[in-house]
């Protein structure tokens, strides 16, 4: 049958009805299949989702950005000697064949003697005393990081979920919650506290505490004879006064500020140049800052999306707020001594923070990077962050500042910075965070002598005194009875204040070589030399294989027989 248009009309015809019918009768089995299998993936996802947002309910302080100061431990984070497969060999030596329970052979670092003076408290994320808890285990971590002495060891607070580690707790007899272990330094042995005072915690763990009626937590009064230097990044010597949980506040909401206002603040768009220097700075964050901060999770969701938050600021605004409660929670001003009391101010007091965080990070991780090794060096770490400053930083004063110190070797860097490709020495890595320290110290030398100047006055030798940090009061050992700076108690001083407490993750990263122009010609001649070869020699195996095919054929004797 045909329609009006003389095509085959199948609507009537039995035939095709038929071929029709059995078709879909044939493919009901597949439909269901695919449905099961659909379910089956849905099901499957649920549950997984379901169990990481399970397991995250079972830790306390791992993602509060309030609980900075007191380490989570999560095995992931944690040595690799915490758990071995040492332990897995002897238990099948013990019992051939027996099923290896691996939760049983963790045995946390927290709690081995290899460690200094800590404070470890078990808890049941379920517990009502523990959730109350909570608070008053943050604060007096705070109080006990405010009132030790430079010369004493700092003591590390820590936290062990019984709900995630089980036979942790049961092999070290856990029977109520919280219960708290105080460890002195280079020992095993604990020492079981209830409901410890933070005096009756630094007793336990041999440690002195500054007496509670010394001003160790009241910021300085201002007034007339007091002086507050600020130094063009904003940096104030008050600022070390910030316990290390402030700083690291303080650098992420300058971080975040950055994203949301600096990046784009130029153009609208990032032109070549300004998007290199994003991606650098943004892989030099990745794999200098402590594995543990939870500021990696904006980082990493900018990594894996940097073409698109290059593209418009929209985009980097998008996943910026996307994070911004994780990361910065609900304190979203800067501390008192880094705003100096105004709301909304401290944002280049807190991106001085992050420097200092990253110059101690390049010292403390330079060998957990695979891959691109060119990209880790000190050398390359200073010229990232002065490209940063160059294209990101808003104040003309203090980018021309660094950006003519840093161009003219400011403070020796092209030596300081110079290190051999293969194994620099160990020593050649602590240079970036002291050159930054003295970049800091002179910044604040110069902002005295611009005030004096504007003043009509000459700079007032005491005044710069109390600019050089760390102070003596702060640090002790940091100056000899000369007045020169002791170099390792610098460092060591750099390092309690930026990086934090206790053993960190190893984590190792893997960063992607980045290919410079002078790589790119040098491809681009290969590939252009490789690609005239192949086609000189396809040619000439073309024009081969024609001439044994008329040799084979005889074509050539029947085209001599015609003429």
């Amino acid at each position: 049958m045909s329609d009006h248009h003389g095509k085959p009309n199948t609507n009537h015809d039995p035939a095709h009805q038929d071929l029709s019918h059995r078709f879909s009768v044939s493919m009901e089995p597949t439909k269901r299949r695919i449905m099961s299998l659909l379910g089956f993936l849905l099901c499957l996802f649920l549950t997984v989702t379901g169990r990481e947002a399970d397991d995250r309910s079972r830790f306390l302080y791992a993602e509060d950005p309030s609980a900075l100061i007191i380490l989570e431990y999560q095995l992931h984070n944690a040595p690799s000697k915490d758990y071995s497969g040492d332990e897995r060999k002897e238990s099948s030596k013990r019992q051939p064949g027996a099923e290896y329970d691996e939760e049983r052979h963790i045995k946390p670092y927290i709690l081995k003697p290899e460690n200094g003076p800590r404070v470890v408290q078990f808890y049941s994320p379920w517990s009502g005393h523990c959730q109350s808890y909570k608070s008053k285990y943050i604060d007096i971590a705070k109080e006990i990081n405010l009132r030790i002495p430079q010369d004493q060891p700092e003591i590390t607070f820590h936290a062990i979920s019984c709900s995630v580690y089980h036979w942790v707790c049961v092999q070290n007899k856990i029977k109520g919650f919280p219960t708290i272990f105080a460890l002195k330094a280079n020992s095993a042995e604990p020492q079981i506290l209830k409901d410890p005072s933070p005096d009756e915690i630094a007793h336990a763990v041999g440690v002195k505490l500054k007496s509670i009626d010394q001003d160790y937590a009241r910021p300085r009064e201002t007034g007339e004879d007091t002086f507050r230097p600020v130094d063009i990044l904003g940096a104030s010597i008050d600022g070390l006064v910030r316990t290390r949980e402030a700083v690291y506040i303080d650098a992420a909401l300058s971080f975040t500020h950055a994203l949301k206002t600096e990046i784009y603040s130029r153009h609208g768009y990032l032109d070549s140049s300004q998007r290199e220097t994003f991606s650098d700075w943004i892989d030099l964050l990745y794999w200098a800052l402590p594995p543990t901060w939870i500021l990696h999770t904006l980082i990493n969701d900018i990594r894996n999306n940097m073409d698109s938050v290059m593209l418009n600021e929209e985009n980097l605004l998008n996943i910026v707020n996307k994070h911004n409660e994780v990361v910065n929670g609900k304190q979203q001003n800067w501390s008192p001594q880094c705003s100096k009391g105004a709301d909304g101010q401290g944002y280049p007091c807190g991106l001085w923070s992050l420097f200092h965080i990253v110059s101690i990070g390049v010292v403390e991780r330079h060998r957990a990077v695979l891959g691109a090794k060119d990209q880790i060096s000190t050398k390359y770490a200073a010229q990232t962050m002065r490209n940063y400053v160059e294209h990101f930083f808003g104040c003309e004063s203090c980018r021309n500042y660094f950006l003519g110190m840093y161009d003219n070797c400011g403070f020796n860097h092209c030596r300081r910075f110079n290190q051999p490709k293969k194994l620099p020495p160990p020593d050649s890595w602590n240079q970036f965070p002291l050159w930054l320290w003295e970049v800091h110290n002179d910044v604040n030398k110069k902002m005295i002598e611009a005030e004096a100047s504007r003043e009509g006055v000459g700079a007032i030798k005491q005044k710069l005194q109390q600019a050089a940090w760390p102070s003596t009061d702060v640090c002790p050992e940091c100056k000899d009875k000369r007045g020169k700076w002791n170099m390792e108690a610098v460092l060591r001083h750099l390092k309690r204040q930026y990086w934090p407490g206790g053993v960190q993750n190893f984590r190792y990263v893997v960063l992607k070589k980045k290919e410079s122009k002078e790589e790119d010609k040098i491809w681009l001649s290969e590939l252009l030399e490789n690609t005239i070869f192949v086609v000189i020699s396809a040619g000439v195996i073309i024009w081969c294989t024609k001439k044994k095919y008329v040799t084979f054929t005889g074509k050539h004797k029947k085209y001599e027989d015609y003429v």
